[in-house]
């Protein structure tokens, strides 16, 4: 456990460099749209004395959808509370059109780094002394602050921050990363004893900058919402009991919708009305289906589908059973769940593989679709950089292209596959392929998957990748497919979208998230019913999460 000083000054907004930056980004002009959704905004909510000191925090996100969704609900909120909107921000410098477009509806940036700017001294002692200590890469995955874990969020903030396939222990930039998990997570406690604070409204929850807050809040027993942009649009209350074992009792994962547990799908869906049950595994079966045989689907995130109709032939018609791996993208996040087996990708591949290339099967490497993304340039080379090292360390096994149909791999058939916790999991258990999983995953409430529990099982899992035993229920599998995809948006999504359903539901929305044009048709959407049906719905969603009524 991390000491840290017993009597912490308390924040009591912004300090007089935080001050001079707000100053300083609230005079620069932004673009047309974004001036047009300025001028919306402070005609909407003009400012007012609020009636009590209840603070309702907003994460700055430069998402124009993000920005005009949660103009409404945080208002709503402060409302409802009596109290008033402010935002936080650690990710780095914020572009100054989002600082302006917050400030615009309240949420004016009373929460960085800065703000704790008193206790650097402390923090970069104790960034030293945690440093010096690190002799495993699980000690960084453990690392924890007043007993609360923090770790894995370095971890992952130091990976993706540097573009590095695993952690390096000597590296001074991880001692910079623990440096500033500490600045926020001081920052974040001084704020607290400082303020009110009765809501959390964020679009992320993962990497130091986003998580540590959601952590420190949970702690703090402050309730904490994702509001859900697109179409339907819904918010969700993120659960503080999703962890695994551990002292804090929280922050294991990425936390999960309260209603939606994936490790409680089952429970959930037997729950479901009667009527409702054979509609919802009708619909999965079909976009199952659909999916498999090469559709694009945008309910899973690849910019196309990887069940295309492949090419030449990609396995020898005779040989030994042939094995298949799928890996993760080295530098994204290999802590999103609540347990794995491996302190990262790297360390869990070189296991795997070590051992493979001992068994008489011929193993097979598909890349991640993400590692060949040029538009992720310097991820895409470290990517690269970890497959080369991968494929002159093991010779034996065999690497295929990114790109290669999973349709065809399937159509030519493997005995089994290997992933830790990917989406492939569902996927090739419907086609009646074993599946190995090398952690907690969406997944593991079902016997569809085996789900590894020890390093044991996962070396007697690759000895018998050839006759594993696995009960596979295409029921099940739609299921899950339901209540990972469906489930959420469909009961508990609102009948009115803040944004014109049209603009919402088209299949460029996506892409155009951060176009900020995007402000002047969400503008021309607004008419008075469809404020009074956001109205009635957050309201609704409120009061079922047990948010008084200050008002």
């Amino acid at each position: 456990m991390v000491k840290t000083a017993t009597n912490p000054k308390p924040a009591n907004g912004l300090l007089a460099e935080g001050r001079a930056w707000l100053r300083k980004v609230l005079a620069k002009p932004a673009d047309a749209p974004t001036e047009r959704f300025i001028d919306f905004c402070r005609e909407k909510w003009p400012r007012r004395t609020p009636s009590g000191d209840a603070v309702v925090l907003v994460n700055l996100f430069p998402v124009a959808p993000s920005m005009f969704c949660s103009a409404y609900v945080a208002n709503h909120l402060a409302t409802r509370l009596g109290g008033r909107v402010e935002a936080f921000h650690f990710a780095g410098a914020m572009p100054d059109v989002t600082a302006r477009g917050y400030a615009a509806f309240g949420a004016e940036c009373t929460l960085t780094s800065a703000s704790a700017e008193n206790e650097r001294s402390l923090a970069e002692a104790l960034a030293g002394e945690l440093f010096s200590g690190l002799r495993t890469k699980w000690d960084v995955v453990n690392l924890a602050v007043e007993g609360l874990r923090v770790g894995d969020q370095i971890y992952d903030t130091y990976l993706r921050t540097f573009n590095e396939p695993t952690v390096l222990l000597t590296d001074p930039r991880l001692r910079e990363v623990i440096r500033d998990a500490l600045l926020i997570y001081f920052a974040v406690r001084a704020y607290v004893a400082g303020h009110r604070v009765e809501a959390l409204l964020t679009d992320d929850f993962s990497y130091l900058f986003s998580g540590i807050i959601t952590r420190v809040l949970f702690r703090a027993r402050v309730p904490i919402f994702v509001v859900m942009i697109g179409q339907p649009f819904y918010l969700v209350q993120l659960d503080p009991e999703h962890s695994g074992p551990g002292p804090d009792g929280f922050g294991h994962g990425y936390p999960v919708p309260v209603v939606t547990r994936y490790y409680e799908y089952p429970a959930t869906f037997a729950r479901l009305p009667e009527d409702l049950k054979m509609p919802a595994l009708a619909k999965a079966r079909q976009r199952l289906q659909a999916r498999l045989a090469g559709e694009e689907d945008a309910l899973v995130r690849m910019a196309q589908s990887t069940y295309g109709a492949g090419g030449a032939r990609l396995f020898p018609s005779l040989g030994p059973p042939r094995v298949l791996v799928m890996l993760h993208d080295f530098i994204d996040s290999p802590h999103g769940y609540r347990s794995i087996l491996f302190p990262d990708f790297h360390e869990w591949i070189h296991f795997l593989l070590g051992h493979a290339q001992e068994t008489p099967f011929a193993w097979y490497v598909k890349p991640h679709p993400a590692s060949a993304d040029p538009a992720r340039s310097k991820m895409t080379e470290a990517n690269r950089k970890a497959l080369d090292a991968l494929r002159q360390r093991y010779p034996k096994i065999h690497f295929l292209p990114p790109g290669t149909s999973n349709r065809q791999i399937i159509e030519e058939g493997v005995s089994a596959m290997f992933t830790v916790y990917g989406t492939a999991g569902h996927e090739y258990a419907y086609a009646g392929i074993p599946v190995v999983n090398a952690g907690d995953n969406p997944h593991s409430a079902y016997p569809f998957n085996l789900h590894a529990t020890s390093l044991d099982h996962y070396r007697e899992c690759i000895r018998e990748a050839d006759r594993l035993t696995v009960t596979i229920e295409p029921a099940a599998i739609e299921e899950y497919f339901y209540m990972h995809y469906f489930h959420l948006a469909e009961r508990h999504g609102a009948a009115v979208n803040p944004i014109d359903e049209r603009i919402a539901a088209a299949p460029e929305f996506a892409s155009r998230l951060s176009d900020t044009a995007m402000f002047d048709g969400m503008i021309a959407g607004v008419t008075p019913p469809r404020e009074q049906g956001v109205h009635e719905y957050l309201s609704r969603f409120f009061d079922r999460a047990g948010l008084p009524k200050k008002l």
